[in-house]
């Protein structure tokens, strides 16, 4: 939310807006109408995109309406297509999802998860959902929102290199 705020606050003003290669909005939600509202933002569509907004939020099937951070129509990019249509998308696209243990130490698990866009939220079905589970979180059962980076972290990171190599200022 911070980072779309200072986004659209301050667009125009840096004389660094055509050196964004891509905005990782990831766990908040833009709509069609914002979009509208600031002409200035558009959606990614394509792996090798830039200057584009990346964003989704990662819940269980049917969670769309408790997930606090989803807005109603919100746009969302599949990290594992780079597309938004609402094709499933099977685990074995996931590259790996990165959890800390407690002493902060890494592990990746390969082919975590899938992920299909429906209704706006990205739909995720991980192998162990015990690593995306929070007692206590502020966050309703099945939403992820504290995993949204987790989840696709070396999908992500393959991409980023991916756009970079792709932008030409």
């Amino acid at each position: 939310m911070i980072l779309t705020d200072l986004l659209i606050e301050h667009w125009g003003s840096t004389g660094a807006e055509d050196r964004l290669i891509a905005a990782l909005l990831l766990g908040w939600s833009l709509t069609p109408e914002d979009l509208a509202a600031y002409t200035f933002l558009y959606m990614g569509e394509r792996a090798d995109q830039t200057g584009c907004i990346v964003s989704y939020n990662t819940m269980a099937e049917g969670r769309q309406s408790v997930a606090p951070t989803l807005k109603k129509g919100a746009l969302t990019v599949n990290p594992l297509s780079w597309t938004m249509d609402g094709a499933f998308v099977p685990a074995d696209k996931n590259l790996g999802a990165v959890f800390f243990d407690e002493a902060g130490v890494p592990t990746t698990y390969s082919h975590f998860t899938s992920a299909q866009i429906v209704d706006g939220g990205l739909i995720v079905q991980p192998e162990n959902v015990d690593l995306v589970t929070v007692n206590g979180s502020h966050f309703p059962e099945g939403v992820y929102h504290a995993f949204d980076y987790s989840l696709f972290f070396e999908n992500l990171k393959a991409n980023i290199a991916e756009r970079i190599d792709a932008y030409v200022p």
